[in-house]
């Protein structure tokens, strides 16, 4: 019979293959700007909107802001929830029973949190992005162009929405699960096999 922590190390290699899926949406005032996967805002590579590409440069308008957006830097918490999720699956191959399963549980909420944090430490990153743009566009004018600028910077930086998709969700599930049977797996009496823990488990449903 399988046991809890080789289950949670198989929650674990499913959260792993999430960040391959569609992770985030970024649109400006209800427009998709960019979206992404977990590996491309680990890289800081977006795939941009190829419409909205397309309609700046038939109206004329430049690209330079879109592109900005799309090609940021590498989102450093989602490098660090990736690194803890492989760390946890890795360690608790070489560890056994209770360690293992404490490594488990500590890395897959840590990494949940770093997760959901990467969100956030971008859209700031995005709003400080847009009114370094509105402050550099209004370097050499007059006053009065100077605060129509950072009128529109802060209008932007406010129709700025960063969304979660189903690929974040997938890695967020998996962790949680994963944490949930190491849980159980830490439940069981230490003396007992996988075989026993695991009726153990069905019993205690």
């Amino acid at each position: 019979m399988i046991s809890f922590n080789t289950l949670a190390r198989i929650a674990k290699l499913v959260a792993l293959l999430g960040f391959f899926l569609p992770w985030v949406l970024v649109s400006c005032s209800g427009n998709e700007i960019a979206h992404g996967s977990g590996v491309d805002m680990m890289t800081g590579h977006l795939q941009p909107n190829p419409q909205l590409a397309q309609m700046q440069a038939q109206g004329g308008g430049d690209s330079a802001s879109t592109d900005h957006m799309s090609k940021g830097a590498p989102e450093i918490f989602v490098i660090l929830a990736f690194a803890l999720i492989v760390a946890g699956l890795l360690g608790s191959l070489l560890l056994r029973g209770r360690a293992a399963s404490a490594l488990i549980v500590a890395t897959s909420v840590l990494a949940i949190g770093s997760a959901f944090y990467g969100f956030e430490h971008m859209h700031a990153a995005m709003i400080e992005s847009a009114n370094r743009g509105a402050e550099h566009a209004s370097n050499g004018g007059d006053q009065q162009a100077a605060e129509m600028s950072a009128s529109v910077g802060n209008a932007v930086a406010g129709a700025i929405r960063i969304e979660k998709q189903d690929g974040f969700w997938v890695t967020i599930g998996a962790l949680a699960a994963a944490a949930v049977l190491a849980l159980i797996a830490l439940a069981m009496p230490a003396s007992a096999p996988p075989e026993a823990q695991l009726r153990f488990g069905i019993a205690a449903q």
